[in-house]
């Protein structure tokens, strides 16, 4: 009788435990509940910076060439490859029978450049003149601008300026007009450095004819042997080049701050990305070295886009060209940003996602954040947490309808084994008894 009396106490007993169990603990109890999380971080604000390492080579940051169109008019080489010379320097001795023709060569040349120079300094003019008239009108303007202005010389010129853009932002009604100002501008530095040249060799004396330097520099390269003959002179002031590849060309941009270095520098200098290259680069021995000093493979062989690097301060002229250097170009950057665990970001789809943060009463509630970018396994924020915010952690919590209360291990700080090793006994026996 006894025995089956307490196996009957004893299945009432465990039924009544484990219906208030189940009351209690269920999903569907109204009771409040705290979890227990063991992985918690305070948000702090710091600067990030996410970088791409490059190998880059030491080029000249300009070069001029020097033609003779023909191989008779010179008489005699005055210089060599990697002489230094300054401007007006006599680079080859002329022919006195042949430097007439070549003389009226050169005069082609110069009117050739000049009625250039004078047909894009009037677009230039009119391209001013059409923004000008823009920017006095207050009425929206369609896609495609179809006017007329009176440029300088008084001509009509029918302007056709494309100001489509393809990006969801608001763009400057103007922005058009400066590219095509830009532009103009690139092309006439390019004319006015050509008429340099030319002028400086219409400049000599008939009786006494030479090939002249317009500007100063070092000799790289002389044609001697096919027509037209040439001499090319590297600028004095130099840069540096490296080559971005297909996936990496989107992640780099114009004006991006680089911290470059080289042998004989004492420390990294820093600079910026003067111009990035939209067409693959050509074969030159810029681009051999380039792929000798970083290889790897490579399905499109086309894909390597020349990146222009220039630095703040000049760099020393005893740094000779083609010097190895390594290049640190910064993609992306956020100062007093705030970073979490990649793993910590939940319901993530692209950039944007939630992390769940302690509220002041105590409980974790889902916060929607935004990311800017991802760097060494942390996903660095643009919104959504703020310097000071408790973030916790919890496969469970994202399974709650409601945020619940959340409990969590008081933070210990133990001293590291360097630490312990280097502390005297007195010390530590002091510790002791001052607890």
């Amino acid at each position: 009788m006894n025995r089956f009396f307490f196996i009957g106490l004893s299945v009432a007993v465990t039924a009544f435990l484990a219906t208030n169990a189940l009351l209690m603990f269920g999903d569907k109890s109204i009771l409040a509940k705290d979890v227990y999380v063991s992985e918690y971080e305070r948000a702090y604000a710091n600067t990030y910076t996410e970088k791409l390492a490059k190998e880059a080579l030491i080029e000249p940051l300009g070069a001029t060439q020097i033609y003779v169109q023909d191989s008779e008019a010179i008489e005699q080489w005055l210089v060599s490859e990697g002489d230094v010379i300054e401007a007006g320097s006599e680079l080859a001795m002329l022919n006195e029978a042949e430097s007439e023709d070549q003389r009226a060569i050169w005069e082609s040349e110069r009117d050739a450049l000049l009625q250039e120079r004078g047909e894009v300094q009037s677009t230039k003019s009119s391209l001013e003149s059409a923004r000008s008239s823009q920017q006095s009108r207050s009425e929206s303007r369609d896609a495609s601008d179809n006017s007329t202005v009176t440029n300088g010389e008084g001509d009509t010129v029918e302007l056709n300026v494309d100001l489509s853009v393809g990006v969801d932002v608001e763009v400057p009604q103007d922005g058009s007009y400066a590219a095509g100002i830009a532009q103009a501008e690139q092309q006439l530095a390019a004319i006015d450095s050509k008429l340099a040249v030319v002028e400086a060799q219409l400049a000599q004396s008939v009786s006494n004819p030479a090939l002249i330097s317009p500007v100063e520099g070092v000799v790289s390269s002389i044609q001697r042997n096919s027509e037209p003959l040439s001499i090319e002179i590297y600028s004095n002031e130099r840069s540096f080049v490296t080559y971005v590849l297909e996936d990496e060309w989107q992640d780099v941009s114009e004006q991006d701050r680089v911290f470059v270095h080289a042998e004989g520098m004492g420390k990294a200098m820093p600079g910026t990305v003067l111009k990035k290259s939209q067409v693959p680069a050509e074969e030159t021995r810029w681009l051999e070295a380039y792929r000798t000093l970083d290889p790897k493979e490579q399905k499109n062989p086309l894909a390597f886009y020349a990146v222009h690097i220039m630095t703040d301060e000049p760099i020393e002229a005893s740094m000779p060209f083609g010097s190895k250097a390594n290049a640190s170009i910064i993609t992306n950057e956020a100062a007093d940003a705030v970073a979490l665990p990649e793993s910590w970001i939940f319901d993530r789809a692209d950039m944007n996602g939630s992390v769940n943060a302690l509220t002041e009463k105590g409980y974790a509630a889902a916060v929607p954040v935004m990311v800017n970018f991802d760097l060494n396994g942390k996903a660095v924020l643009s919104e959504g947490v703020v310097p000071g915010t408790v973030v916790v952690t919890d496969g469970k919590l994202e399974n709650f309808t409601s945020p619940p209360a959340v409990f969590m291990p008081f933070p210990s700080e133990q001293p590291d084994f360097e630490f312990a090793k280097n502390t005297n006994w007195r010390n530590y026996i002091e510790y002791l008894l001052a607890r």
